[in-house]
């Protein structure tokens, strides 16, 4: 099946967002921290974190759904699949950057 190039970006847009809205809620309930400071800080960090994939991993991420498009193989798993693929890489330079040793 074809996919329009309009429907491969809002895949691929919108298909870590279950798993950022499910580690958000697991942090603020782990972390026993119910104050709407604490919930809206978790809130924006996870949404900073959706931002850099935005920015990092969707042109890419897109170029190679365009390939798999075009030889029929595209569907929600190969789009995760290769999103991760991609975001490995750009998130553990972050981590680096920031703590000085990879983990």
């Amino acid at each position: 099946m074809k996919y329009s190039n309009e429907k491969i970006v809002k895949a691929l847009l919108l298909s870590p967002l279950p798993l950022l809205f499910f580690t958000a809620v697991l942090f603020i309930v782990m972390n026993q921290e119910y104050s709407l400071y604490s919930i809206l800080v978790v809130l924006v960090g996870h949404g900073l974190v959706y931002l850099a994939y935005c920015i990092l991993t969707v042109p890419f991420s897109f170029i190679f759904s365009i390939l798999l498009n075009r030889y029929n193989s595209l569907n929600l798993l190969t789009i995760c699949i290769a999103s991760i693929i991609i975001a490995t890489p750009f998130f553990i330079l972050f981590g680096w950057s920031h703590t000085g040793a990879i983990s």
